[in-house]
């Protein structure tokens, strides 16, 4: 708590404590009432008076996209690490120090990342929750690695990640597209269609996606008419939409993200190209995507794929916590879990090992595997007190491997109605 940033958000969480008791989505109108008014006095911060000698504070921070075209989503994903931060701190923080959670925008944008990555090391940062974007990840990673801050992604899905020397310094709590590309692929299959053509962002997360798609598809028999990439920072898509209307195939693949993806479905509209079926994927998912693009009704009945949460106690104990802070009284919302886990694991290795970056990453892999199975904030305790521990995260078992994938996952299959996309079904998959 060294600056008036931290020290607000530090007030924002100790309130929302209180609304995770308050009714419906009253509490989070509170919580959004009180940044606005702790900019604050050194009184806000907690109470000074402790039972016991306290250490070094654990010091994250969020970096999600506050901007730019996943903005949408941004919100809401953190709020899923600020529910983890207040709940560590109302059973008595790390340390027996408050954890300090700042806050910081990522856009989906690896300048904008950057910047704002220095600022919170600078601020005295360990551990980062984020980024959202694959590719904004892969570009600020070699720094963070450098300042020897640990990253964990809550939505990071690009196949590239396993691939790389992360020095032990990153870990992600959503899984890798290959498997999304199978799930998606077996939806397809399960739905009679025979031919796709694909339209994805010219990314990391979209390449990824859709050539782990296509092979899963082509591998269960379907045949994959064309794959269309648009430029990530383009404004006109009628000639990729065009292109990808050519294919002719029985249904549409969109990899795309939201403000981007409008620019994609609206010419798609236009020819007539929403009167096929379309399957989309976690880029989009609770984004509104009907109001935003203004599409009405055209795009109810489409189906996605999303990384989701297994059911069980740590699933029904977040989305009851977290409907007591969201904004709308929504149990849960794409990723949120995610962000969650991401900063309780962090907070796990911290009481076990430590406080700094190489600390916290010498202990990601043994807190979500091998030991004592355990849910939120009970981890924490029995990691201070030296016991080995097996993290079940509200997106269920994570079992995180070597290089920091999670081998355990669920993925929910999804349907559009209006602005909400109600989860069909889930599947899971073990470790």
């Amino acid at each position: 708590m060294r600056n008036r940033k931290a020290l607000a958000l530090f007030a924002v969480l100790a309130l929302v404590a209180a609304a995770c008791g308050g009714s419906g989505s009253g509490g989070s109108d509170d919580v959004e009432e009180v940044v606005e008014t702790t900019e604050a006095p050194a009184t806000t911060a907690a109470p000074t008076t402790t039972a016991a000698p306290a250490g070094d504070p654990l010091v994250l921070a969020s970096l999600m996209p506050l901007s730019g075209d996943l903005a949408s989503l941004g919100p809401g994903i953190a709020l899923g690490a600020a529910l983890a931060v207040q709940q560590i701190n109302a059973a008595g923080g790390i340390n027996g120090q408050d954890v300090v959670l700042i806050e910081g925008d990522s856009g989906c944008d690896g300048a904008v990342a950057l910047t704002s990555l220095n600022d919170v090391i600078a601020q005295g940062a360990q551990g980062v929750m984020g980024a959202a974007c694959s590719g904004t990840s892969l570009a600020i990673l070699d720094t963070a690695i450098a300042a020897e801050v640990v990253m964990v992604s809550p939505s990071n899905t690009s196949p590239q990640f396993t691939k790389m020397d992360k020095k032990g310094f990153y870990a992600r709590t959503a899984p890798s597209d290959l498997l999304q590309g199978e799930v998606l692929a077996s939806l397809l299959v399960e739905d009679g269609v025979g031919s796709v053509s694909i339209i994805s962002r010219a990314d990391s997360y979209g390449r990824g996606l859709a050539e782990a798609t296509a092979a899963a598809f082509e591998d269960a028999g379907g045949t994959v008419k064309t794959i269309v990439y648009h430029a990530t920072d383009a404004s006109d898509f009628s000639a990729e939409v065009t292109a990808l209307g050519k294919g002719a195939a029985d249904a549409i693949v969109g990899i795309l993200f939201p403000e981007t993806g409008c620019g994609v479905l609206q010419p798609a509209f236009e020819q007539g190209l929403l009167d096929s079926p379309w399957y989309m994927t976690d880029g989009v998912k609770d984004a509104g995507l009907a109001s935003l693009c203004g599409l009405g009704t055209a795009l109810d009945g489409f189906k996605g794929t999303a990384p989701g949460s297994a059911a069980g106690e740590a699933k029904d104990a977040f989305e009851a916590a977290y409907a007591g802070v969201s904004a709308d009284g929504s149990p849960t919302f794409i990723f949120a879990p995610q962000a969650y886990d991401a900063v309780m694991l962090m907070a796990i290795s911290a009481a076990a090992n430590g406080v700094t970056g190489p600390e916290i990453a010498s202990g990601l892999v043994a807190a979500s595997s091998g030991g004592e199975k355990c849910i939120g904030v009970a981890c924490i305790a029995l990691a201070a007190d030296g016991v080995d521990v097996d993290y079940v995260g509200a997106s269920g078992e994570i079992e995180l491997n070597a290089v920091g994938d999670p081998t355990a996952a669920t993925y929910d299959i999804w349907t559009t109605e209006g602005d909400t996309n109600p989860v069909l079904k889930s599947v899971d998959f073990g470790s």
